[in-house]
């Protein structure tokens, strides 16, 4: 049976997640109204003011628009689980967590835009990208900070997203627009210590250290999976009134699904296989730190990754026992499948950073592209698996498709 959530000012149910056209531009999407301005006369005897050109460094840099119908509105909860101990904080105090949600707005709202990030967190995560100071605070979003959320929004899935190890979930905002504007809710954990986090009293917990050390990447692994479950918790009710009522009441709690880049989606697959809640979900280019590369899942799940193979995704086919995909974006790395794809090619990283370094986050896939295909799966697989919509694409890319390949296929218990 399809069925959707609703957004804005009437009851039309949004397009196909991932049917309508994801594929649009994104750089001319914003509008004059981010750049634009006129030089007033000086006086009656003077000459109009021809205005300094403008330098690539003030330009603002949009986030691909979401295509979908509804309008997004979004807003930060600082979340607090008594009920665990932070094993990564110095001392011992519950686990803390910041989470951004987005979802279809009210269109007759004026809000502005939210900021990309936090003003604490922009030094940061400029600092582990080694971006010119300044870079980040250009990036332009499309979501209204508080907006209220939609009257006709109803019956929405939930979908988490957990960010790469060391990342922030800002590092999702594209998938996540994307996603609200076709009617979904989706919840964006801030996994502290983890990566970057700052609260609302202005304490900046920065990430610790990177590590190779696979015992120690299972570990965080496991803490997010369990953040994921929390966060569930929280906004279905399970631990007190939820914080965003107005969210929660407009969610199908019966649809959850769960994504993340890198060690999050080890984390989505965590929560599927430790949660029954959980009913779909998502690694983009990952390796899984899960017992579930030895047991499998019995929910549907999806492998999107680079042109590459790993033990670990070998083992976890094998052992699979529900709808599943690996599908393969050529040409593409491992940030070719995050925001930072399409602000790298508006932030001209190609022209500032080495080569090599340029090649190994993203490859020789256009960001703009990559993150554009990267969103239309993602949105194809909630909506197939969510809401019961057809996805060819996850059967037989299409003419307008030949950057993907589907590289393992199962349609039900292996």
């Amino acid at each position: 049976m399809q069925r959707s959530g609703t957004c804005g000012a009437s009851d039309t149910p949004p397009a196909s997640l991932g049917r309508r056209s994801l594929l649009r531009a994104s750089a001319g999407a914003v509008g004059a109204a981010l750049t634009g301005g006129a030089a007033g006369a000086l006086g009656p005897a003077a000459h109009a003011a021809t205005p300094a050109p403008r330098t690539p460094s003030m330009d603002p840099v949009p986030l691909p628009a979401p295509s979908g119908p509804c309008p997004v509105g979004t807003t930060r909860l600082h979340l607090v689980d008594t009920r665990r101990t932070d094993p990564y904080a110095p001392t011992r105090t519950p686990r803390e967590l910041m989470v951004q949600l987005w979802y279809a707005a009210d269109g007759g709202s004026a809000r502005t835009t939210a900021p990309y990030l936090t003003g604490g967190l922009l030094p940061l995560v400029e600092q582990r990208f080694t971006l010119p100071a300044g870079s980040l605070s250009r990036v332009r979003t499309q979501s209204r900070a508080g907006a209220p959320v939609s009257r006709a929004l109803r019956d929405a899935p939930l979908i988490l997203y957990s960010p790469g190890r060391q990342d922030p979930a800002a590092t999702g905002t594209a998938f996540a627009q994307e996603l609200a504007s076709q009617g979904c809710v989706v919840a964006g954990v801030n996994h502290t210590y983890d990566g970057p986090v700052e609260f609302p009293d202005g304490r900046v917990v920065p990430g610790n250290p990177p590590t190779s050390d696979p015992e120690e990447l299972r570990r965080y692994s496991d803490v997010r999976a369990a953040d994921l479950r929390f966060v569930l918790d929280v906004l279905s009710g399970e631990r007190g009134p939820s914080p965003a009522p107005a969210v929660s009441a407009a969610v199908d709690f019966g649809r959850v699904g769960a994504f993340g880049h890198s060690l999050g989606g080890s984390a989505s697959a965590e929560a599927l296989r430790t949660d029954a809640r959980f009913s779909a979900g998502v690694v983009l280019d990952g390796r899984l730190r899960t017992d579930a590369v030895r047991t499998g899942l019995t929910r549907p799940f999806m492998l999107f990754t680079e042109d590459s193979t790993d033990a670990g995704w070998d083992a976890f086919m094998a052992a699979h026992r529900a709808w599943g995909r690996k599908v393969n974006l050529l040409g593409t790395r491992h940030y070719g499948v995050t925001d930072l794809a399409p602000l790298g090619v508006g932030l001209e990283l190609a022209d500032t950073w080495p080569p090599e370094r340029f090649q190994r986050f993203f490859g020789s896939l256009d960001g703009r592209r990559a993150q554009a295909v990267t969103s239309r799966y993602v949105a194809a697989f909630f909506g197939l698996h969510l809401c019961g919509r057809a996805a060819p694409e996850l059967d037989a890319p299409g003419a307008d498709l030949p950057e993907v390949r589907i590289a393992w296929r199962q349609e039900a218990e292996g």
